[in-house]
């Protein structure tokens, strides 16, 4: 004897079981383009750029890439949201201070051709007039990591190695703006060395006398 749903009823997909389908296929589209899109921007540019090209690139048709992601702009944000999402994913130790967490960040980015120079141009973009999807985007994404920073400088207050006579949220908008500084410096001619750069900030950050890198006893 077999089971079977009893008749005119649509069998349930045992719980835990991919999906299949249009709605499976048109994930798995969905991600294809966004995992290529970076080799095509690293090779044309923020401007050269456009869907037709990138439909061009991956042999994917202009309404396949319409019908996915709307805009160009919408395309690209979902690109850096992704791997945003990938950095977050990945294992690695704790970050301890503010200094661990841009470093690796910054690391994960530099190894992906392209996405650098994408982030640094979107924010750009959503600088310009009319560009309220990228506006809202990536005022989102500094208040969240302002918000992490405040919490790695909490802890550093808490153990002794930030001082106690500066506002946290400033110090945390100052972090982000070295780390955006030191970042565009190096994609122009990479001599800046960010992580060099980051620990000159910590040092300051610290208490009058304590020196970098020392452990108390």
């Amino acid at each position: 004897m077999t089971d079977q749903a009893p008749r005119g009823t649509r069998p349930t997909r045992p719980e835990g079981s991919p999906k299949r389908g249009p709605y499976s296929k048109g994930l798995a589209r969905r991600q294809q383009i966004i995992d290529e899109v970076l080799t095509v921007y690293d090779r044309l540019g923020f401007e050269g750029t456009s869907l037709r090209a990138i439909g061009e690139a991956i042999g994917v048709t202009h309404p396949v890439l319409k019908h996915h992601f709307g805009t160009r702009e919408q395309l690209f944000i979902e690109v850096l949201r992704e791997h945003d999402r990938r950095f977050l994913d990945a294992p690695s130790e704790d970050d301890d201070t503010f200094v661990d967490l841009i470093h690796r960040s910054t690391e994960h980015s530099m190894r992906v051709p392209g996405l650098m120079a994408l982030l640094n141009s979107m924010v750009a973009h959503a600088l310009e007039a009319g560009n309220d999807h990228s506006r809202a985007h990536f005022s989102e994404r500094y208040a969240d990591l302002r918000r992490t920073i405040v919490s790695l400088l909490e802890e550093g207050r808490a153990a002794g190695s930030v001082r106690s006579d500066i506002p946290l949220d400033e110090a945390a908008s100052l972090v982000l703006a070295a780390a955006d500084g030191l970042s565009t410096q190096w994609l122009l001619d990479g001599s800046a060395d960010l992580k060099s750069g980051l620990l000159l900030l910590q040092r300051l950050l610290e208490p009058p006398g304590r020196e970098v890198g020392r452990t108390d006893a």
